[in-house]
């Protein structure tokens, strides 16, 4: 398993070794999928009927290069306006694998989601977990997810409202397809779930720096 633990940014070299190697790859028709869990960790109660876990299948996974950044968008549904169920998740990670497949560890800014179904609005934003990536034949990734999330509920009176965390799981297979991403992306990034902070780090790497605001120590 070729699995970046070092610390060490990949250098420009391997970065274009990466995407050459995307390009190349040969095409085999298998189509986007992904299985999403969410876990609802609410320790205050539990109806008999709630479902300890909740599995959600996409049918857009797409995936993109933008920098030095896999970004990733899965949706279910429709994700514009209008009536009827409807999810989207979105993910940003810092940094290229140096080869075809990459271990990342999530904070805050790597995750964002949202999910309609029933009368229920719910959107969640990532708090830390890991995220595991492999490039697959047909420029096609696969990816598998086990994060924790901040859960939001949304009330025509109190607006958006915490209510606890979340566990959410996953696998998905994604088709490159820059457009999608960017679309499913700005669906998750509406208000006031914008990335603002740093999202991941490479498992086992060294922290990166944080911007500090207050004054400067001597």
């Amino acid at each position: 398993m070729n699995v970046h633990r070092n610390g060490k940014s990949a250098n420009p070299q391997h970065c274009v070794a990466w995407v050459a190697l995307v390009v190349v790859t040969t095409v085999c028709g298998c189509a986007p999928v992904a299985s999403l869990h969410f876990a609802d960790l609410n320790f205050k109660r539990l109806d008999m009927s709630d479902p300890l876990i909740t599995t959600v299948n996409a049918d857009a996974c797409s995936w993109a290069i933008k920098g030095d950044q896999i970004q990733i968008g899965l949706a279910g549904g429709r994700i514009d306006a209008g009536s009827g169920d409807r999810m989207a998740m979105s993910f940003v990670l810092d940094g290229l694998p140096t080869g075809n497949e990459r271990e990342y560890r999530v904070e805050r800014r790597a995750l964002r989601c949202y999910w309609h179904h029933a009368r229920e609005h719910e959107r969640f934003a990532s708090l830390n977990g890991v995220v595991s990536i492999k490039l697959l034949p047909g420029e096609r990734l696969a990816g598998r997810f086990r994060i924790m999330a901040r859960k939001q509920v949304f009330h025509i009176l109190t607006n958006w409202t915490t209510v606890g965390q979340t566990l959410l799981m996953g696998t998905f297979t994604a088709q490159q397809d820059a457009d999608t991403v960017s679309s499913i992306l700005v669906q998750t990034e509406k208000g006031g779930m914008d990335r603002s902070q740093k999202g991941n780090t490479i498992r086992g790497s060294i922290p990166r720096p944080r911007e500090v605001v207050g004054p400067e120590v001597n």
